[in-house]
């Protein structure tokens, strides 16, 4: 199984996410970082594991107020030799990556219609969005028509985010059952090592986790046994 790390960034700090209320997240300092300064974050999470992707959501961008470009950007610079999925809810981004996998861009439900989707090729990842367990954000026409979708998708529950209650399991089952033909990254809730046996146990391959490696419900120690069973 594929752990990936989290990043939010807004106004140039990573912040502590929280069921989906981004105007209120404030710079984080954790157990695992104290700092909100991105780079150190990135650094903080290669200290537990050798992650070879990370996640960013540039929070400004997605909110339509400003954007984080110039931080992703030296990112890239920084850390060559990781590939960054990054949602920024635009489909050009000024973003200037080292190399061409570098990159991957991450298209969320929240941001693009079916009519937009289907004028695109479909090198991206998918993010289909739920403010709550039943709340889809976005036309709902996205979340039922795997002809419009990559390979890839995202199982997003916001309101998930941070509360440290376990992942959606019930969303989760419904769209590995129903669409066996996609690779689904289940986000959202995370809490420690028996959530991701669990999620493992039900077929998912990548998961998105940003608290339980903050608070270090989850260590070395953990993600070598999941990363190897």
């Amino acid at each position: 199984m594929k752990i990936i790390p989290v990043i939010d960034i807004k106004s140039g700090h990573a912040v502590l996410a929280k069921q989906g209320q981004r105007k209120n997240y404030q710079p984080l300092s954790t157990k695992l970082c104290a700092s909100s300064e991105p780079i150190a974050v990135i650094e903080a999470y290669l200290n537990i594991w050798d992650f070879k992707t990370i996640y960013i959501a540039d929070l400004d961008s997605l909110m339509g107020t400003e954007n984080n470009t110039a931080c992703i950007n030296s990112i890239f610079r920084t850390f060559p030799d990781i590939n960054f999925m990054i949602d920024c809810g635009v489909i050009k981004p000024n973003y200037q990556p080292l190399r061409k996998t570098q990159y991957i861009p991450i298209l969320g439900t929240e941001s693009f219609d079916k009519d937009m989707l289907a004028t695109l090729n479909k090198n991206y990842i998918l993010s289909l969005d739920f403010s709550t367990d039943k709340l889809e954000m976005g036309s709902p026409s996205l979340y039922n028509n795997p002809e419009l979708w990559p390979k890839n998708l995202i199982i997003m529950t916001l309101a998930l985010v941070g509360k440290n209650c376990g992942a959606d399991l019930h969303k989760i089952k419904h769209y590995l059952h129903h669409y066996p033909n996609h690779n689904f990254i289940a986000a959202g809730g995370i809490r420690d090592l028996n959530d991701l046996i669990q999620l493992k146990n039900l077929g998912i391959q990548q998961a998105l986790v940003a608290t339980a490696l903050h608070n270090k419900q989850l260590q070395k120690s953990n993600l070598e046994q999941i990363t190897n069973c």
